[in-house]
């Protein structure tokens, strides 16, 4: 029996594609795994423990909710009490840009606000190392990107 064209087998369908990584090439079917990536491996970190002491720094709330369960530092801060800077608003930045060397435009920001934000604090050590990646940091971002 002659089965027509159209029937045989339907066409094929195309999902747009989902945001790219502009520094690895990665992409991602959706926005918000677009930013935790982006704000995990490409800017500084942006969250501290404010107790008294603690040099912990990190990019994901989860690794700042876990460190403050596990180290016994004391009760989860209210607000904004822990954030170096405001990384939606850079990663927003980058959404919104039309262009150019965006990637180290935004990292130049964003370790701006860093180092604002150590002076304010008195966080001196900060000025030192405004990317703040710990020893975990370093390894996790390196395991990530060999397995590219």
């Amino acid at each position: 029996m002659f089965t027509p064209l159209h029937l045989a087998s339907p066409l094929p369908t195309f999902k747009p594609q989902g945001p790219i990584c502009p520094v690895c090439r990665k992409s991602y079917n959706r926005y918000q795994d677009f930013e935790r990536h982006f704000q995990s491996f490409h800017l500084p970190c942006w969250l501290f423990c404010p107790y008294e002491g603690c040099k912990w720094r990190g990019s994901r709330q989860d690794d700042f909710d876990n460190h403050l369960d596990a180290q016994n530092c004391g009760p989860k801060p209210e607000g904004s009490q822990c954030q170096i800077y405001n990384v939606k608003m850079v990663l927003n930045w980058i959404k919104d840009s039309e262009g150019g060397d965006i990637v180290s435009t935004a990292q130049n920001l964003a370790l701006d606000l860093v180092k604002e934000r150590a002076l304010e604090l008195m966080r001196q050590e900060w000025l030192g190392d405004p990317w703040g990646l710990s020893e975990e940091t370093q390894a996790r971002r390196q395991r990530a990107q060999s397995h590219r």
